[in-house]
């Protein structure tokens, strides 16, 4: 008895980010791509500003970890759907 693999969906096979044969969520995608642009313009930032400690400790410490939890938040959460309305 041997078992053979099935052969993915033209649908799986055109979507490469998925998770479970499931595509990810476009609303997760952004959320990722919001974190990544996010740590990507702190660091430039940082890098561009040396001296401003200031601004790192504000920006940093304060406003960043806000920016993370509100960008994971929403990534996370489900679409709502126009089917449950009525």
């Amino acid at each position: 008895m041997t078992h053979q693999p099935t052969a993915a969906s033209e649908s799986e096979a055109a979507s490469p980010l998925s998770i479970g044969g499931s595509a990810l969520p476009r609303r997760t995608l952004w959320g990722v791509v919001g974190l990544v642009l996010l740590t990507v313009t702190s660091l430039g930032l940082a890098w561009s500003f040396p001296s401003l400690t200031w601004l790192h400790f504000l920006w940093v410490a304060q406003v960043v970890p806000v920016l993370y939890l509100l960008l994971a938040w929403w990534g996370t959460q489900a679409p709502r759907s126009d089917d449950d309305a009525a």
